[in-house]
């Protein structure tokens, strides 16, 4: 199984630079293109000179990406709806048998009948990008007519084209800043190799370009820098701070006296870097401390600074949980390995002397985060197993049918249990223009 890899809201894909023969729009792509890997197809090759008279969608995908594997049974619908006049064909830049993997990992991509090209990586240096979903339209003489995210393929703008020839598609710009994940964000200065700095506090609102992260240090001096990240993020770090207990997702955060998507929101691509640049959204902090001090605490102290008209507290509530628990008459002994190892992929996990909370705590966070219901461990185990599960992950019927065959369970109960709670009051927020 494949290490999980944490991956920003649209999913990266490896960088290339820009190639002098990249297309933009009005450009015609070369004809010759051809490829040999590929799956779900009635050959052993796919040409795009065979799309032509047609419009084709091509859209670059990744089997690491849940939000571009979402996005392939929407193209299939829209392949289906405009048989005539439209053909969609996903690409992908890994290998056939990944792909194929991911394909058979996930129930709504195991019907799906489109042709599925792996390799792609020859394309891709034809149309540069740095997240995916990466979506070409391509006119029936193979002019490209958009270069657009999934967000704007809309029946409204497919229609508009088929019919008219005229593209109201946005286009897509993948522009990004690269920062080095050593690099002090505020006080970073080639001027002065050494600050010694021992305490910094800084705040910053939407910074254009940047994507989104969070990066957190405890090697001597405490080092937090998070860039371009929801405000509800900074409460739920300052909150949960190392806990794999009480992680604050989520699921386990309540707003109250806020407006509409004001300190969160589900949109994406175009849509969710609009969002950004309304102001007053995202939000960069940066704090350096010595070891001696609680970098939490003093986190949390700076939000109460910052922001004066939210208060945070930590609440005991009633909530539905899905609760992790032994079956009767069932034990796990404490692992005798000598080496500790942990190891997930599309169709389950490997833990050998790893603590069972860590798993739970990976659920929450990765698998299970858009959930609306979190994941307790109720086991009593707190030390270390081996354990071997056979299941999707983000699908909680298949990890409960793998947990009944391993001696546990996962039941769907009310529980009481810690709750973030974040109220805005009407003072004014000084910082915000």
């Amino acid at each position: 199984m494949a290490k999980v890899a944490f991956s920003p809201r649209l999913g990266e894909e490896r960088d290339l630079p820009a190639f002098p023969d990249s297309l933009k729009i009005g450009d015609k792509i070369p004809e010759g293109i051809e490829f040999r890997s590929v799956l779900r197809h009635g050959s052993d090759r796919v040409r795009l000179d065979d799309y032509r008279g047609k419009y084709l969608i091509l859209e670059f995908w990744s089997p690491t990406c849940t939000g571009s594997i979402a996005s392939l049974p929407e193209l299939e619908k829209i392949a289906r709806k405009y048989p005539d006049r439209l053909e969609v064909l996903p690409l992908s830049i890994f290998s056939e048998d990944r792909v194929d993997e991911a394909l058979q990992s996930y129930a709504s991509l195991a019907a799906m009948q489109l042709p599925m090209v792996a390799d792609a990586s020859s394309l891709r240096a034809y149309f540069p990008h740095a997240t995916i979903p990466h979506l070409i339209i391509l006119d029936p003489k193979g002019v490209v007519v958009a270069i657009t995210g999934m967000e704007d393929l809309t029946e409204q703008n497919l229609e508009l084209l088929l019919d008219t020839g005229v593209s109201a598609f946005r286009l897509k710009e993948d522009r990004r800043i690269r920062l080095d994940p050593n690099e002090k964000l505020i006080s970073g200065s080639p001027g002065l190799a050494n600050k010694n700095i021992w305490f910094q506090s800084a705040l910053t609102g939407y910074i254009p370009d940047v994507n989104g992260s969070l990066i957190q240090r405890y090697e001597d001096f405490s080092h937090i820098r998070i860039v371009n990240m929801a405000l509800y993020s900074h409460y739920q770090l300052a909150y949960s701070e190392r806990s794999q207990t009480d992680y604050f997702g989520t699921n386990r955060i309540e707003t109250v006296g806020f407006g509409r998507e004001e300190v969160f929101t589900n949109k994406s691509g175009a849509d969710y870097r609009a969002w950004m640049e309304e102001g007053g959204h995202v939000f960069g902090y940066e704090l350096i401390a010595p070891p001696t001090a609680n970098p939490y605490q003093l986190m949390r102290e700076d939000l109460k600074r910052y922001f004066p008209e939210i208060s945070a507290t930590v609440e005991t509530k009633k909530k539905k949980v899905y609760a992790l628990v032994q079956q009767p008459g069932k034990t796990f002994p404490r692992s005798i390995a000598e080496e500790r190892s942990y190891q997930t992929g599309p169709i389950g996990v490997k833990m050998t002397h790893y603590p069972l909370q860590g798993f739970v705590y990976h659920l929450n966070v990765v698998f299970l985060q858009s959930s609306p219901i979190p994941v307790i461990n109720r086991t009593g185990i707190d030390y270390p197993i081996d354990l071997e599960l056979e299941a999707q992950l983000s699908s909680v019927e298949s990890l409960r049918q793998a947990l009944r065959l391993n001696g546990l369970d996962l039941i769907e109960r009310e529980e009481e249990i810690p709750i973030l709670v974040l109220r805005k009051n009407s003072q004014p927020n000084p910082i915000i223009p």
